[in-house]
Parts: structure tokens; sequence; C-alpha cells
């Protein structure tokens, strides 16, 4: 059996000696070295071992209400009082007691910031699992131990160690954190909901959720992050902290009554939960501690801690976006229809020529500047600004990078030599080859929709679906603005973009000795 008593004493000796000999308030280079010391402290050797306890067939499920479930709570309140923080229950204590016999665990890290400290971040994940099972929760077989290593030994552990290492601090965050370990969620997200119902703190004051509810089962290198789009902009902070090379983030449009997040989205409060997903032993008497992936759950609770350590710091934090209330896989939201590209020629052609040499108009519409220079369908354009035609790819990135009047030859059907014919183009030059769009719920962002083939950002990597946030190393304000920028950028830029999850620098070249110039 485990003696936690003995290990929560011994976390307890350790950080109180960092609290009496770390400075006050730690600046520059000791406070970085603090932080990638807490980070360092969570460990594979304890996550194991937290899960371990909770997941002892000892525990019999931990059931909300029963032993188990009491031995549990038990062991996450010595925990909580050896880290030092202020219980945030009942009368002080760690502990919130409500009908019929179940606990909350809550404690408190105040803030150091005199203004911020007035807000509240809230950490939490459910400790109870379904003990036994029912034909209600359990995939089966009924009856026997339902240990619940993943769901969710697992999230219980990672605030553990998350709450430790922000203990290791010198001084703690700007805002004020409460740790919260949620019961009876296997019975309708009860323990979430009650201290919704009889809050331990200002509920005007709780400026964002975070929870935890299955990280051990990282797999294919991917975590999901569900509710990302409840607060605006939330997407970009959270893929900001991610720093690990191979760790891919998934944010699902849905924000489902599948997790604690869900009782504090429906109160108006941003809440996002941290998820590995689900898989064949969830709810089953198959989700054993030997089966959980205790590397990749390390990854998962460091890129936590740093995510709760930023968000505790900031400035500010992202108000509730009420039109998340409305989202979901099935019913995305209602974005501004753009086409792929722009319209610069109002001509269609077709595709690769048997000849290799020119592409046939199929269509010109009416009044478009193909017309008014007096292209025709069935013209074969073989010369463009003075470039050789081969392929539709390179006239499509042709038209949309041309800057002015453009000088064009085609080939006619009646005629004996090739027309020479000047194309007065709409619209600006796509100085990148991207077109892209805009979502409320990550301002100061543009998502790319089509990139051209052979175009500078198609040189350089750039992808459907990546998200630009800065160019040249500042970010923009508007779309406009962006627009505005990418058109009177220099021939070399660096962009920052976001993939799956993970920031990364790219670096584009505009200017090439070749036809394609795009933007």
């Amino acid at each position: 059996m485990h003696d936690f008593r003995r290990i929560a004493s011994r976390s307890l000796v350790a950080l109180l000696g960092m609290w009496l000999f770390l400075p006050p308030a730690a600046s520059g280079a000791d406070a970085h070295a603090a932080f990638l010391a807490a980070l360092e402290s969570i460990t594979p050797t304890e996550l194991e071992s937290h899960v371990g306890y909770l997941a002892d067939d000892r525990r019999e499920g931990r059931e909300a209400g029963t032993r188990g479930g009491r031995e549990a709570g038990d062991y996450l309140g010595v925990q909580l009082e050896a880290l030092g923080f202020r219980g945030a229950g009942d009368e002080g204590t760690c502990y919130q007691r409500f009908a019929p016999n179940f606990r909350n665990l809550l404690a408190a890290i105040d803030g150091s910031d005199p203004e911020l400290k007035q807000e509240w971040i809230i950490l939490g994940a459910h400790y109870d699992h379904v003990g036994h099972g029912t034909k209600q929760n359990s995939k089966g077989p009924v009856g026997e131990i339902h240990n619940g290593a993943d769901d969710n030994a697992s999230g219980t552990s990672g605030v553990l160690e998350i709450a430790e290492a922000l203990a290791m601090l010198p001084q703690p965050p700007r805002r004020s954190v409460l740790v919260a370990f949620w019961d009876a969620e296997e019975k309708g997200l009860l323990g979430s909901k009650h201290w919704l119902a009889h809050p331990t703190l200002p509920l005007d004051r709780v400026r964002l959720v975070v929870n935890v509810d299955m990280i051990g089962r990282l797999r294919n290198d991917r975590m999901m992050v569900m509710g990302s789009r409840t607060g605006f902009g939330l997407r970009r902070l959270l893929c900001q902290q991610n720093i690990q090379p191979d760790l891919l983030l998934e944010f699902p449009l849905s924000v489902l009554a599948n997790a604690d997040h869900y009782s504090f989205f429906g109160k108006g409060i941003p809440a996002f939960t941290f998820h590995t997903d689900i898989h064949e032993d969830y709810h089953r008497p198959t989700d054993d501690a030997d089966r959980i992936d205790i590397a990749g759950m390390r990854r998962a609770t460091q890129l936590m801690f740093r995510a709760v350590y930023d968000l505790a710091n900031r400035d500010r934090l992202p108000a509730f976006r009420e039109a998340s209330r409305h989202e979901s896989d099935d019913k995305p939201p209602m974005l501004p229809e753009k086409p792929a590209v722009p319209v610069r020629l109002g001509a269609t052609w077709s595709g690769e020529p048997p000849s290799g040499q020119g592409v046939e108009l199929k269509a010109i519409t009416h009044e478009s500047p193909a017309e008014r220079a007096g292209l025709r369908a069935g013209d074969r354009l073989i010369r463009w600004a003075d470039h050789e035609i081969g392929s539709s790819q390179e006239l499509m990135e042709a038209v949309m990078t041309a800057e002015g009047a453009v000088k064009a030859v085609a080939v006619r059907a009646d005629h004996q030599e090739p027309v020479e014919l000047t194309v007065e183009l709409q619209g600006e030059p796509l100085r990148l080859g991207i077109a892209w769009r805009v979502d409320d719920a990550e301002p100061e962002a543009v998502i790319l929709t089509h990139v051209l083939r052979g175009s500078p950002a198609d040189r350089a990597g750039l992808e459907v679906g990546d998200r630009i946030y800065q160019l040249a190393g500042s970010d923009f304000g508007s779309e406009r603005e962006f627009a505005d920028r990418i058109a009177h950028m220099p021939a070399r830029v660096e962009l920052l973009i976001e993939r799956s999850g993970r920031i990364r620098r790219v670096v584009v070249e505009v200017e090439q000795a070749e036809l394609r110039r795009a933007g």
C-alpha cells in the first residue's frame, strides 16, 4: 500500500525549504531558471505514483460516496495540505461536502499582483470513477472493478503535479489559482455543478477554467483541446506554449456536456479541457495503470503547466465568446464566403494542353478584363508578360501575381499569326500566392484557404489551414492591415505561423527571377 502521508511529508519539507531560501521576487534570469526548475519537477516517477495509488484495486473504482472514493479524496487532501496551499472549501479546509456524501477538494494559490490577484483561474479535474460499473455507465463487463486509470486518475495526477510545480515558484503567479478536484463527475458533473451553486470564492471573479480529463493515452503525438473557441484568441495562447516539436494539438468545434468544463461554459465562463481522446478501455475494467503512457502524460502535463503559468500571468484574459454556444463539429460557424482566389481576368480555361504549349480559354465573362482586352473563347494563350505559358497552373500563377497592364499573346483559329493584346487586370496581385479567411474566434490571425502551387508561399512550405500570426516579427490588428502589409512587404519576410498546434517561423522569398511573384 502507498504510504501517501510519508510522500506528502517529504514534499512539504522540500517545498518549505524553497519558500524559505528563494528570494521573494525573482526576475530575469533567476525567474526563468525557477520556472524551468518547476517545469522539470513534473516527473514520470511522481505521475506514476499518483496514478498507481488512485487506480489501485483497493480504491475499488473510486465511485463517488464509496470507501474507495473517500480514500482517493483523503489522499488528495493530504497532498494539497503538504503543498502549503490555503484551503478553499468548508470552514477553511480543503473539503467541500455535498449531499448525499460527496466531497470536492479545493485549494487556493493566492496571486502576487495587487490587482490581478482578485481574478481567478480554476485548474480542475474530477477524481471519481464508476466503481464496479453499471449498465448505464460501463461498456462492460459490469461487476468488476473499473480502476479508471486514464479516466481520470491521469488528469487528477496531472493537476497535482502542476499544483506542486506552481508551489515551487519563488513567488506565485499574478492571478490567483483555485486547484479543484471534482467529485461525482461520473454521476452528471455533480461536483462542479455544486460548486457553481455554492461557490467558495466570488463567481464573478472567475476568468477562466482549465479542465483536465484523460491525458494518459497520448497516441500519434496528438492531444485535443475541447472548448478553445469559448474565449477569443485562446487557440493562439495555448499553441504559443506548445514548444514540444512533435506534440500536435487538435481543436474540435463542439463543446459537449462530457466533462466539467461544460458546467462553467453554461455560466458564460471561458472553459476548455485537455484530453488525449477515448480508447477501447474507456469505462471498462481494463482501464488500468499499467496501460498508461507515463512519458506521454508528462509531455501533456508540462504543456498544461506552461499554459496555466502563462494565462495566470497575462495582463488580460480572453472574454467569453457567446457564439461558441451555437457551434459544433456538425454545425460549423458561419464564416464569410470567399473565392479560393480573387477574380482578376474573368476567363476560364482548360487543363493541361496536349501539346504542352499554351492554355485554351473556355469561356469569357461579360464585361470582364478578358473581354475588354479582346480575348475570346477558344484562344490559346501562349505568352504572358514575356513568359511562355506551358500549363494551366502557370497561367493561374501569372494572372494572380501580375501587376498593372500585361502584354499577352494568344493563338487564334482564324488568324495565321499570334494575336498580341494588352490586359488590364482587376484587383490587387497576390504577392505571396495565398488566399485566406478570418474567424472571430481567432482575432489577429488569418487562416489560409488556398496556396498557389509554385508561389512564394508554396515554396516556403505554407499549407491550407495554416494560421498566420505575425509578419516580420509583429502582429497585425485586422485583416485589412494584413492585406496592406503583404501588398508592400519586402522581398524577404519572416512569418509566424501555426499548424496543428505547433508554432513555427517560415521565411518567404517574394522576389524571384522567374515568372511567379505572388502574394
